[in-house]
């Protein structure tokens, strides 16, 4: 594994726990002092973290899947990608074996730190990329991970 994609996912794994809010970013909560993500906001702050571009600020789910290199099957760092058909709504990073690591369990209502803890909305990972139905396929980041 390469130190970008080793480094993209120390960053990811790092934050689990963090709470998961709609439009979060990775910039700090306060009073709470946490730093608080949404599914895109997550990668695309490991991505700047680990040494890429800083696209917190203008892409989504949307874009990475735009932009992103499709590949048939995910190595560690690869974006996992779920939703409708051309209608990305939901982005984690691949681990290996199986692990994805992402903010997940909230939703455009997960808006303050207490929804999300009532909701086990945060920064988690899964035994499977195929835990939810509907992985439309796997992106790397151009020019990031090799």
């Amino acid at each position: 594994m390469s130190a970008s994609r080793a480094r993209l996912l120390r960053e990811a794994l790092e934050q689990i726990g963090a709470p998961y809010l709609w439009g979060a970013k990775g910039d700090l909560v306060h009073p709470y002092g946490l730093r608080a993500f949404d599914c895109s906001g997550l990668v695309t702050w490991a991505l700047m973290r680990a040494g890429g571009p800083d696209w917190r600020a203008t892409h989504n789910t949307d874009r990475l899947w735009a932009e992103g290199v499709p590949v048939e099957a995910p190595q560690p760092g690869t974006l996992v990608l779920y939703g409708a058909a051309g209608d990305p709504s939901h982005v984690m990073l691949y681990v290996g074996a199986g692990v994805v690591v992402g903010a997940s369990g909230g939703g455009r209502n997960t808006t303050s730190i207490s929804l999300a803890q009532d909701s086990g909305a945060r920064v988690k990972t899964f035994v499977t990329q195929h835990y939810r139905p509907d992985l439309l396929g796997y992106r790397e980041v151009p020019g990031l991970v090799g």
